[in-house]
């Protein structure tokens, strides 16, 4: 999840170095990783490494791509396998620890994240394992009565849960890139860059209220 930047002056400098297209790549790739994740095979360095270059049109030697960015095509992948194939594990396991043990493994699949670029240092981002995202969507009890609203929405990792669950969604980013991102993955909701209006009536289960 993201806090808001301790500068704006920080957020305007990254967000000028990032192209247009980013999210069109990142999603590309994310769908070129789908087919690992969905083999149960792991995606090393350099395997990544082909991929985003493929994706991106460029190495990272050359600057198309950083490895920050490499890391949010893998989430976006798990996005993708999740809404494939969520339903179908969770009836699978039966149970939520079981699920838990199985969303683990699919996470053990990917690349530990390493390192960091200047936007995630910006914005304050950090990645929320698939495992996490579930554990906060079990513990606030999601329910198709339910519209959650995530204020801060990453990559989606969170939001994905809430969905599986058949709950509403009102995604909220600061980040352009990942804001583009989550427009492109949950293209039926409000734009992941707005608020949602003052004077809708909301039924919301916070994902925070987990920890509580």
């Amino acid at each position: 999840m993201d806090t808001v930047p301790a500068s704006a002056a920080a957020l305007a400098a990254v967000s000028a170095t990032r192209l247009p297209c980013t999210a069109s790549a990142i999603l590309a790739a994310a769908n070129l990783l789908l087919p690992d994740l969905e083999r149960g095979r792991a995606i090393d360095a350099a395997t990544l490494r082909t991929t985003m270059t493929k994706s991106f049109g460029g190495s990272d030697a050359e600057g198309a791509w950083d490895w920050k960015t490499a890391y949010e095509a893998c989430e976006v992948a798990q996005v993708l396998f999740l809404r494939k194939y969520g339903t179908a594990i969770r009836s699978r396991a039966g149970a939520p620890g079981a699920m838990l043990a199985m969303l683990a493994k699919i996470s053990s699949l990917l690349l530990s994240h390493t390192r960091r670029s200047q936007e995630s240092q910006a914005l304050q981002q950090f990645s929320t394992p698939i495992t996490l995202g579930f554990a906060a969507a079990a513990a606030a009890g999601i329910t198709a009565t339910d519209l959650v609203l995530e204020p801060s929405a990453g990559t989606g990792l969170f939001a994905i849960f809430a969905e599986l669950a058949g709950a509403g969604l009102v995604l909220n980013e600061l980040a352009d890139i990942r804001a583009d991102l989550l427009d492109r993955l949950f293209p039926t909701l409000p734009s992941a860059g707005m608020t949602p209006p003052t004077s809708m009536t909301i039924s919301i289960r916070i994902f925070a209220r987990a920890w509580c």
